[in-house]
C-alpha cells in the first residue's frame, strides 16, 4: 500500500474522531459545562458504582489538575459532592447530588439515548467490527509510541 494512500486514510480517521469528539463538545456547551466537566458527569452517570477521580482520570486520560479543576466547578454548582472512601482516605467517590441527578437526566441521558439509538442501527456484525478494528489501531498505535513517550 502506497505512503500516499496511507496518509489519506489516516487524515480522513483523523477527520471522523475530531468530527465526533464535536458532537460531544457541542452537548457539552449546550449544557453549560466544559468538555472536561461532561465527561465527569458522563462517567458519574455511566458507572455501575461510585467512581474517583483517580479512575476518571485513568478512563478518560485527562491530567489530574484538569480534573480537579471541573471537579470544583460541578461542585460549585451544586451537581457533586465528593464522599471520602472508607478503605483508602486519600481518595474521594464523586456522587451526583439531587440537582445533578436532575441536570444529568435532562442533559447527559440524552446522549446515552442517542449513542444507543445509533448503535441500534448498525448490526450486530458492524459493532463487533467497529470496536475490533479501534481496538486493535489503539493496541497498534500504542506499541509504536511506547518507547517514544515512555
Amino acid at each position: 500500500m502506497s505512503d500516499e494512500k496511507i496518509r489519506r486514510q489516516l487524515r480522513e480517521f483523523n477527520a471522523i474522531f475530531k468530527e465526533t469528539d464535536a458532537i460531544y463538545s457541542r452537548f457539552a456547551k449546550r449544557s453549560g459545562l466544559s468538555d472536561c466537566a461532561f465527561w465527569l458527569l458522563y462517567s458519574v452517570r455511566e458507572a455501575d458504582e461510585n467512581c474517583t477521580q483517580k479512575e476518571i482520570c485513568g478512563q478518560w486520560a485527562m491530567n489530574k489538575q484538569t480534573v480537579n479543576s471541573a471537579l470544583k466547578v460541578l461542585e460549585k454548582r451544586g451537581f457533586i459532592t465528593l464522599v471520602p472512601s472508607e478503605t483508602d482516605k486519600r481518595s474521594r467517590y464523586i456522587v451526583l447530588t439531587e440537582q445533578g441527578e436532575r441536570f444529568a437526566l435532562e442533559n447527559i441521558d440524552i446522549i446515552f439515548q442517542l449513542e444507543q439509538l445509533t448503535l441500534q442501527k448498525m448490526t450486530d456484525t458492524e459493532r463487533d467490527a467497529m470496536i475490533e478494528i479501534n481496538r486493535r489501531y489503539y493496541k497498534l498505535f500504542e506499541a509504536e509510541t511506547r518507547n517514544i513517550v515512555d
